[in-house]
């Protein structure tokens, strides 16, 4: 298991994040079962109850995150973006992005918010007919996103002197 402490974007992650090995899931879960008891993680949540019960939480790229097809919120033609996220930590080299899912079925678009890949990344259930709409409403979550963050991270630092 593996101890974390960190607070992004105005929630906070689990203390503790079990690892399972490598191989097939149904082999990898019965050896921690085995190993760790009848306890497994399963998708990323927070730990606090979310203020807006519409929004899904994940990583990016990993086995929780939705099975749709998704497109970069500044990549999706006719939205004109001219950036390719906004900075959330002081040093101006981390970023959060806009991202859009495809819906099956061509039923709609979702907006949301992601780190990058394999990382922490959020998804709002509100369905967009059009997926110029959705990448306009998924850069607004990201800069929004963002900013909660540099606001948590004076904050942190404001009380540590």
């Amino acid at each position: 298991m593996t101890k974390l402490v960190r607070n992004f974007a105005g929630f906070e992650f689990p203390q503790t994040i079990a690892m399972l090995p490598r191989g097939p899931l149904s082999k990898r879960l019965e050896e921690y079962k085995q190993t760790h008891g009848k306890r497994v993680c399963g998708p990323y949540f927070r730990t606090q109850p979310a203020e807006n019960q519409q929004v899904m939480s994940f990583y990016l790229d990993s086995d929780f995150m939705p099975d749709m097809r998704w497109q970069w919120a500044d990549e999706v033609d006719g939205v004109y973006i001219g950036h390719s996220g906004w900075f959330f930590d002081d040093f101006q080299d981390e970023t959060i992005r806009g991202i859009v899912f495809r819906l099956p079925a061509g039923r709609g678009f979702l907006a949301g918010w992601s780190m990058g890949k394999s990382m922490a990344s959020s998804l709002s259930y509100d369905v967009w007919e059009d997926e110029v709409d959705a990448a306009r409403d998924a850069d607004r979550m990201a800069e929004r996103a963002a900013e909660n963050e540099r606001v948590a991270e004076n904050e942190r630092e404001s009380t540590e002197n």
